[in-house]
């Protein structure tokens, strides 16, 4: 059975292997095509739709091309398949999902803390894009022009929307395109003003203005709430580590009480629903967190 999961998971590993090299062949004609249509002065442009995963790893600043997504993910299945052939498939699925959940994790950790930093950077830009509109110069010179002084992470997005407005994208929907990757509340604000604005008309410069008083004022709150419930999480973050922590010292103390438990099969389900709680709390515990 175990030699039958290896031949498996080699003709598994192959036929991924020849799918790659498929990927290659097409992308290489898709280059040689767009190669031609430069001599011929025709400029290509696309603009593909995005899947779920690619959304939330933009959103986290995080660079994947698809080959690359494609062979981590040929690689996870051949190692979940070969621990399902030595354990067992209820442990290859709870190893699975586990990883899946801290992938995920990691993900939004990383996007939280991006998007705190754009935060924290917009109302600069802004009053840079009020004082060249001030000069004169339109909308969307004017955040050409302060996106070349803008701070990572804020100067990838804002050339996100310098590239839009260049392939031909208007200014309210280049603004609704960057809101909606996003998901950024003050960029949704922006695009709102900037829309409203284009088909109402009014003063754009006192409705940025408005947008950067109220950035800072709930950049302000946000801080304030953060003081504020900082033991609450400090509570969450020991409870959370604490089974794993005694779990740790169990096993450097009495590592044979453990292989005892693995080797009976009640012992495997008492640690499988063990791991299944502790992770469903962690995610209760982050629900109730993200919620004050």
């Amino acid at each position: 059975m175990i030699l039958l999961v290896y031949v498996f998971a080699g003709l598994l590993m192959g036929l991924g292997a020849l799918y790659l090299v498929w990927l290659g062949q097409k992308q290489a004609q898709e280059e040689a095509v767009s190669k031609r249509l430069a001599i011929a002065g025709v400029k290509a442009l696309e603009f593909p739709e995005k899947d779920w995963l690619t959304i939330q790893l933009e959103r986290a600043g995080i660079t994947l091309l698809p080959t690359q997504r494609r062979i981590i993910a040929l690689a996870l299945a051949v190692f979940l398949l070969l621990v399902g052939a030595q354990f067992g498939i209820v442990p290859a699925l709870i190893l699975g999902a586990t990883l899946s959940f801290f992938a995920w994790a990691a993900i939004n950790t990383i996007y939280q803390r991006r998007m705190n930093q754009i935060i924290t950077q917009l109302p600069r830009l802004l009053d840079q894009v009020v004082r060249m509109m001030r000069t004169g110069k339109t909308l969307a010179d004017s955040f050409f022009i302060a996106t070349k002084e803008a701070d990572e992470p804020l100067r990838t997005v804002m050339l996100k929307l310098q590239r839009n407005i260049t392939l031909g994208m208007s200014i309210p929907e280049a603004f609704n395109d960057l809101a909606d990757t996003y998901d950024l509340k003050e960029l949704q604000v922006l695009a709102l003003g900037v829309s409203v604005n284009s088909r109402f008309g009014g003063s754009l410069i006192d409705l940025l203005n408005n947008i950067i008083t109220l950035i800072q004022q709930r950049e302000q709150l946000q801080r304030q709430l953060r003081a504020f419930t900082g033991e609450t999480r400090t509570s969450a973050a020991v409870l959370s580590a604490l089974p794993l922590m005694v779990g740790g010292f169990m096993i450097v103390s009495n590592p044979d009480y453990l292989f005892q438990m693995v080797d009976d099969p009640t012992g495997k389900i008492i640690l499988m629903v063990a791991a299944g709680m502790q992770v469903a709390g962690m995610g209760v515990i982050w629900k109730m967190l993200r919620s004050v």
